[in-house]
């Protein structure tokens, strides 16, 4: 029996198609339809039947789902011994990430432990939270930012990394032709650039203390990329609500300001999630150490077409 068909198997009974199967392993459509094939007929049973557009199992998939999973994690339990003498890390380690701030804050933290570790081949793919939790099996680590949704992660183990909170920004030349917001209440009256997830527009949860105010922005711009959100509120188009180490450099050179300084989100997690039988791997257990050490200080990296070449060595 081939492994890498009860890995097709396996990505193909969590994404529902062959299409979703095929995108998260980064194959063709026709070679994961030609592996999931080739394992039914070494089975004897169809595992899979159509419904609704989607793929589920049959009574015979479901049958054979416990043991293909207990096939992996046997697998990368193998993997994890062999590999727990060698002193240099080797292989290849597959990383899936959420990709709000995968330039500024994730990147910085993979090139940091790539530097160290020149033996080992990281594969790091970006997608949305849904699907990077749907094929989390295909990974050996998943940085997760906010709360994992319990039950569906309960078969891994979370380490939090850190935390960040959002702050209000726009530009000099805006507030240049409006009044600066004395109070939340008063963004309602301003152009505000807002997030929007695959579900819904990111509600402002703001914080002074004690005190708390929420706010739907009703948006002058909307997007799903919070690069084109900074970049609108460079260019004067308003207020926008972005993590503050997002716009740390901005501020720094002039180009955003803070609006309401002493109001900020709370604070917003990222967690490292890893199945529980991979606690013996001694990759993913350093690559999680140094995303934890590493955190705070990432938070100020210079992110720019400039590289510096001594920055975290």
């Amino acid at each position: 029996m081939n492994l890498e068909d009860i890995e097709v198997f396996l990505q193909i009974a969590d994404a529902g198609s062959l299409t979703g199967a095929a995108r998260e392993l980064h194959r063709p459509k026709a070679t994961v339809s030609h592996q999931l094939r080739r394992l039914e007929e070494e089975i004897g049973a169809t595992l899979f039947i159509r419904s609704a557009n989607r793929l589920v199992l049959s009574n015979a998939g479901a049958e054979f789902l416990d043991h293909a999973r207990t096939i992996r994690r046997a697998c990368h339990r193998g993997l994890d011994s062999a590999r727990a003498g060698q002193k240099k890390a080797q292989g290849t380690m597959r990383i899936g990430s959420t990709g709000e701030f995968a330039s500024n804050l994730i990147a910085p933290l993979i090139l940091h432990f790539a530097r160290h570790n020149p033996d080992l081949r990281l594969d790091l793919s970006v997608v949305r939270s849904d699907l990077l939790l749907s094929s989390r099996g295909n990974y050996d680590c998943l940085l997760y930012l906010g709360e994992p949704p319990m039950p569906q992660v309960s078969e891994m183990t979370g380490r939090l990394l850190g935390r960040f909170a959002f702050g209000l920004f726009c530009s000099p030349g805006y507030l240049a032709r409006h009044p600066a917001p004395a109070a939340p209440s008063e963004l309602r009256q301003h152009d505000l650039l807002a997030y929007q997830s695959a579900e819904n527009i990111a509600p402002w949860e703001l914080r002074k203390g004690d005190e708390e105010y929420g706010l739907h922005p009703q948006t002058r711009l909307l997007s799903n990329d919070y690069w084109v959100i900074k970049l609108s509120a460079i260019h004067d188009y308003g207020i926008c609500f972005v993590p503050k180490f997002f716009a740390r450099l901005e501020v720094e050179q002039g180009l955003l300001v803070p609006v309401l300084p002493e109001w900020s989100s709370r604070e917003v997690p990222l967690y490292a999630l890893f199945s529980s039988h991979r606690l013996r791997n001694t990759q993913v257990r350093d690559l999680v150490n140094s995303l934890t050490q590493n955190f705070a200080d990432v938070q100020t990296y210079l992110y720019s077409a400039t590289a510096k070449a001594d920055y975290f060595r």
